[in-house]
């Protein structure tokens, strides 16, 4: 059976990084690459052909990587984006999922971790750098694991935890409208109620609380 080929996009304004990400991602069986060097370019291939998966940096001349993300959030799409960085900043990962990534790579290790990250990403998982997890968890809070964080939990509706579990998986709100059939105002609704529940504040407090504390969903 003839080996199924997936496209891929490289966007990176730095030609020998773009050519050793290449060199490594030509180690798939079957693969068809773009190239982008700045981030307007990206957006119009993106647009244009639709590849399976685009590798993008963060920081690029024109659009960055979290421009191109918002701008292409619940359009319908189909690319899934990785995103590449130098910055060991949770904050970012966070931001990153809040407009729907499914792979965050750290420059650093991103030619060992390619290949399964695009595999991962491609298959309809996330993909993030071993070194980063390991951040979240070793910063995770010790307030999350006392007895008011298991009552708010615990207040949450069958359909909250059912949305604090795909978000812990990082589907978007459009992805999880339509996972359970509804629309994504119930969705962004239920959101509120979560947050005022759980006493969160700030844009991305809800996904990050809930994958850090998945196992509680």
């Amino acid at each position: 059976m003839e080996t199924e080929k997936i496209s891929l996009l490289i966007a990176d304004d730095h030609p020998l990084f773009r050519a050793g990400v290449k060199q490594s991602l030509e180690k798939l069986e079957s693969v068809e690459i773009y190239e982008a060097e700045d981030g307007d370019k990206a957006l119009d291939i993106i647009r244009k052909i639709e590849p399976d998966v685009a590798v993008i940096d963060i920081r690029m001349p024109g659009k960055t990587g979290f421009e191109i993300l918002s701008l292409l959030y619940n359009t319908g799409v189909a690319t899934k984006i990785i995103l590449l960085t130098m910055h060991k900043n949770v904050n970012y990962f966070y931001k990153a999922i809040s407009v729907g990534a499914k792979g965050y790579l750290l420059k650093e290790t991103a030619v060992q971790d390619l290949v399964e990250a695009v595999k991962t990403v491609y298959r309809g998982g996330n993909f993030i750098s071993k070194r980063l997890q390991a951040m979240i968890e070793s910063e995770k809070s010790d307030e999350f694991q006392n007895k008011l964080l298991i009552d708010s939990v615990n207040s949450l509706t069958c359909a909250e935890r059912q949305i604090m579990k795909l978000l812990a998986d990082w589907k978007t709100n459009n992805e999880i409208a339509d996972i359970l059939s509804n629309s994504i105002r119930t969705i962004e609704n239920h959101r509120a109620n979560i947050s005022e529940k759980l006493n969160l504040r700030g844009v991305h407090s809800l996904i990050q609380f809930a994958i850090e504390n998945h196992e509680l969903f």
